[in-house]
C-alpha cells in the first residue's frame, strides 16, 4: 500500500470514528434539531495541544473543595437520568465517569456513546468552564450531565 493510500485509509478511519461519536441521530422518539449540520470529517492539517489550564491554587481562588463528587441529573419528560462521578482537583476536573440508567435500548444507546465521549471533553478542564450541548448524537442526556454538575457545584463549593 502506498503512503497516500495509507494517508487516505487513515483520514477515512477518523472520520467514520468521529462520525460514529458524534452520531447521526437525536434523543429518542424525537426528529434531528433543526438545523443540526452533519458532522465535518476532521481536518489533515495538525493541530496544536492546547497549554493545561492554570491550577485554582496558583491563581489563589479556589472556589470548590477537592475530592470526588456524585450527582444524579434529570431530563426529559420522563425523566430520564444518569448518574455523574467527578473527581476535583484545584477546581479542575482529574477524572469523570457516567453511568446509564436508561432501559429503553436506544436510550440506553445515546446514554452509552454520552459517557464513553464526555471524558475527552470535560477532563483538564475547570469545573465552571464545562457546559455541555450535544454530545455523541444525544441532545438530552447533556441536560442530565450540565443539571448533575450544578449539584456537585453546590456540593463542593467553599
Amino acid at each position: 500500500m502506498t503512503a497516500q493510500n495509507r494517508t487516505a485509509t487513515a483520514l477515512l478511519t477518523i472520520a467514520a470514528s468521529t462520525f460514529a461519536l458524534t452520531g447521526a441521530g437525536c434523543s429518542a422518539g424525537t426528529e434531528p434539531e433543526v438545523g443540526t449540520a452533519p458532522p465535518r470529517p476532521p481536518s489533515s492539517a495538525p493541530s496544536s495541544p492546547s497549554p493545561p489550564p492554570a491550577s485554582a491554587s496558583a491563581r489563589g481562588d479556589s472556589q470548590y473543595r477537592d475530592g470526588a463528587y456524585t450527582a444524579t441529573g434529570t431530563y426529559g419528560g420522563g425523566p430520564s437520568h444518569i448518574t455523574v462521578t467527578l473527581t476535583l482537583d484545584d477546581d479542575v476536573i482529574t477524572r469523570v465517569a457516567v453511568a446509564p440508567h436508561a432501559t429503553n435500548p436506544t436510550s440506553r444507546d445515546y446514554q452509552e456513546r454520552f459517557a464513553t465521549a464526555v471524558p475527552q471533553m470535560v477532563v483538564g478542564k475547570n469545573l465552571d468552564d464545562v457546559r455541555l450541548s450535544r454530545t455523541a448524537g444525544s441532545s438530552g442526556t447533556p441536560v442530565g450531565f450540565n443539571d448533575a454538575l450544578d449539584q456537585i457545584k453546590q456540593q463542593a463549593a467553599n
